[in-house]
């Protein structure tokens, strides 16, 4: 008997149809019913019923041929072998698609400093929770990893039979397996557990136990197998693989690798070496280590490792069948490419996981080119292929060619598994993320809220995913500043999060942390405090009080209470913060130097300047350490010190630092960011008040250039620079110019109250210059001259 048969292959016992009949029509419970040479005739015929999709037939035969052993056998197995089968799971015998959440982030804000999601843009934004573990990290047992080398029946060959029997220790492990695999396809795994093994303690001549038992065999030491003088080595094989399947099912993944690792003893040894079924093994200890990869990069390696011996072994097996006329060859070296295809993809994904996109590409381009020559177009695996290529190029940000392959998926998955499957929900918000991404927000709208909807109609209105698909809908409408659908979007995620999940879940930290961002772009200080608090209680409680996580709610708290005007409380909660990053990071981090200069902004606003300029300057001299002197970062807290300086009345000092701040800016964003816009009126209003009034219009001209160069007449900034400039024109009393920034200025006034909808502002009803942190706007400070008299 060979450890890995072909669907071609057929026992050469010949048996009329009127007999095959007869036995397969008596109850396997009849006394003396069945003749022990039947056994290869019942086997084979059950093999033939499962391989046309009738398990029930399948399953008669398999029992109708046990019987026939049941005296030598347990009690207990026997009366279990021979009960009647429960249908098998849909899962089981329709193998699917199964895809991880396509969670292509969108970000959090700078005052995020420790959050582990990539970017999306660098203005404020809110997080998208990571992919639940109820739904990411237990390996779905439907997706085609090349765990299924062994899941079809064996035959047995008729030529074992001695005299008018059949072996006991040669043909029983084959009837065993056989109930076994019919076992798997009813979805009772522990059940078909104990047959694997009890076959597995047969071939080894082991005492035969009545052990109806799946979990406590871990307790047991499986030693490699041995050759036995009853029958071939291999067919050991194909049972640990079950084995090692059925385990790696339940995630207890230690015993998987223990049934694994004795199948490649096995296949190894110099006598019976099996290099496809070396290659199979390899194959699954490398899937093993995949999943197991989330807490070692080692266990990462050691899947490539074994990914790349598997592949070398299948891609040498090819080539020695090559060329060849023989039909079973190349059979055989057709299933090897596609072997090769599913190793391929189980690459990419390792190099994906590890964030290495452009290998991923590659590895996934191989396995996507294969299986498109080996498959029908509509085939599920060429569909999960598409999946991953597109997810890799929207990780690249190939936007197009990631929508095409997503559509691609969709058609074939929604065609296959109907409209209300959960992955066709999942490939929905995929396509919706593309849309996203290019800010075509209405057509992301329309997907997102088909995919929420697939998702509820596939798993329920209190899953996991629906929260994740709400989260992502409320991104959506916080990206397009419609905070008010974001936070209902939001709340609506919270509650569902909140039913399923763990009360100190992290994704409810993010889901409210996102609700708090929303509101104090509001405006709702209030509201976002309270939201900040209920995320930075379930942090503390779960992280403890000096975790820098902690810190990062805790800056959002102090941030908002300054807001509120409770400089006190802010002021406290931010000296708290700097202290869990010092002890965190030491002195010299760039956590830390923030922290000084949001410090600074209190006391600023507190009337203390001369304790803010310190702190700012502490912060300075640590992000010039930690940045370099020509960094953004650094001009954001020289402007700091102008201001302040400019707010003691000590223009001198403050022009000197609104100079630096302008040339760091110029130097490390260029003469055209928006940036430069509010350094350049400061200046510009220092030099009115001086009396400089051309090198002050110099200044607000290029202030007007910028605004105009990002936004058109669209901007609040362009009637507001035109109104001063205007002024400064009637203190030169040069009135054509004044009438002409006058009118343009009403003009453009006007113009914007007719179409609010396409005014740009940042909040800010008379240009109120703003002090930032890393790139944020934290404290709207007013810092206004009054204009000179108008020349007599």
């Amino acid at each position: 008997m060979n450890a890995r048969q072909s669907h071609d292959e057929r026992s050469n016992e010949q048996v009329s149809p009127k007999r095959q009949k007869s036995l397969y029509e008596k109850a396997p419970t009849q006394t003396n019913a069945f003749h022990p040479s039947d056994v290869a005739t019942l086997n084979n015929l059950g093999v033939d019923c499962f391989e046309h999709g009738g398990i029930p037939d399948a399953s008669k035969c398999f029992q109708n041929a046990m019987s026939i052993f049941a005296p030598a056998l347990p009690q207990s197995l026997c009366q279990e072998a021979l009960k009647p089968f429960p249908p098998p799971t849909p899962a089981r015998m329709q193998r699917q698609v199964s895809i991880d959440p396509a969670d292509v982030s969108v970000s959090g804000d700078d005052s995020q400093e420790e959050s582990e999601y990539p970017q999306r843009s660098p203005v404020a934004g809110p997080l998208s929770p990571p992919a639940c573990p109820s739904v990411a990290a237990a390996p779905r047992p439907d997706y085609d990893e090349g765990m299924n080398s062994y899941n079809r029946p064996l035959r047995i060959d008729s030529n074992l039979r001695e005299g008018s029997h059949f072996d006991y220790q040669r043909t029983v492990p084959v009837l065993l397996f056989n109930i076994g695999q019919l076992r798997v396809l009813a979805g009772d795994d522990t059940m078909a557990a104990s047959y694997f093994l009890y076959a597995l303690d047969i071939i080894n001549q082991r005492a035969c136990t009545d052990s109806m038992f799946y979990p406590q065999v871990q307790s047991q030491q499986r030693q490699p197998q041995h050759e036995t003088s009853n029958g071939p080595i291999l067919d050991a094989i194909p049972i640990l693989h079950n084995l090692g399947h059925i385990y790696y099912r339940a995630q207890n993944y230690k015993l998987a690798m223990t049934m694994y690792y004795d199948a490649l003893d096995i296949a190894q040894k110099p006598k019976h070496s099996n290099l496809s079924a070396m290659a199979s093994t390899l194959n699954c200890l490398g899937v093993i280590f995949f999943h197991m990869s989330g807490s070692s990069d080692e266990n990462a390696s050691k899947a490539l490792e074994m990914f790349t011996t598997s592949l070398e072994i299948r891609k040498n097996l090819i080539n020695s069948s090559l060329p060849n006329t023989n039909t079973d060859v190349n059979t055989k070296s057709q299933d090897e490419r596609r072997e090769i295809a599913t190793t391929m993809n189980n690459v990419g994904r390792v190099h994906y996981m590890l964030g290495d996109h452009t290998a991923a590409l590659t590895t996934y381009i191989e396995a996507y080119t294969l299986r498109k020559d080996l498959l029908p177009a509509n085939h599920l695996d060429l569909a999960a292929s598409a999946y991953n290529l597109g997810q890799t190029h929207h990780q690249l940000g190939n936007l197009d060619e990631a929508m095409k392959l997503y559509v691609e998926f969709y058609d074939i998955v929604s065609n296959y598994l109907g409209s209300s499957h959960r992955d066709v929900a999942i490939i929905l918000k995929c396509m919706a993320q593309v849309h996203h991404d290019k800010s075509e927000y209405k057509e992301a709208a329309g997907l997102y809220y088909e995919s929420l909807q697939t998702t509820k109609a596939a798993l329920g209105e209190l899953h996991p995913e629906v929260a994740s698909t709400l989260n992502k809908i409320g991104n959506m409408y916080y990206e397009n500043s419609d905070f008010e659908r974001a936070i209902k979007a939001y709340e609506e995620g919270l509650i569902v999060e909140q039913a399923v999940l763990q009360s100190n879940h992290q994704n409810i930290v993010v889901t409210l942390t996102n609700i708090a961002q929303s509101h104090k772009h509001k405006g709702n200080h209030a509201a976002a405090l309270e939201r900040y608090m209920e995320a930075y209680n379930l942090q503390r409680m779960v992280l403890g009080s000096s975790n820098p996580k902690v810190a990062v709610t805790l800056s959002n708290v102090a941030q908002v209470s300054c807001r509120l005007g409770h400089f006190t409380k802010a002021l406290d909660a931010y000296q708290e913060v700097l202290q869990i990053r010092r002890d965190a990071h030491g002195d010299n981090h760039v956590d830390v130097a923030a922290t000084l200069n949001s410090i600074g902004l209190v006391l600023f606003r507190q009337g203390y300047h001369k304790l803010a300029i310190e702190s700012f300057e502490e912060s300075l001299r640590v992000r010039r350490l930690c940045l370099g002197d020509q960094h953004r970062d650094v001009a954001v807290v020289l402007y700091n010190i102008a201001t302040t300086y400019l707010e003691e009345g000590d223009d001198d000092k403050a022009m000197a630092c609104y100079a630096e701040t302008l040339r760091v800016e110029r130097s490390a964003l260029g003469n055209d960011h928006r940036d430069l816009v509010v350094t350049l009126q400061h200046i510009g209003q220092v030099y009115q008040q001086r009396g400089e009034l051309d090198v002050s219009l110099g200044y607000f001209t290029e202030v007007l250039r910028i605004e105009r160069l990002h936004h058109g007449n669209n901007s609040v900034i362009v009637p507001q620079i035109l109104n001063k400039m205007g002024n400064i024109y009637l203190q030169k009393a040069d009135v054509p110019n004044m009438m002409e920034c006058f009118a343009e200025a009403t003009r453009i006034f006007e113009a914007l109250s007719s179409s609010p909808s396409e005014t740009v502002s940042d909040n800010d009803e008379d240009v109120s210059e703003e002090l930032k942190i890393t790139g944020y706007n934290f404290y709207s400070i007013s810092i206004f001259h009054p204009e000179c008299a108008a020349a007599a």
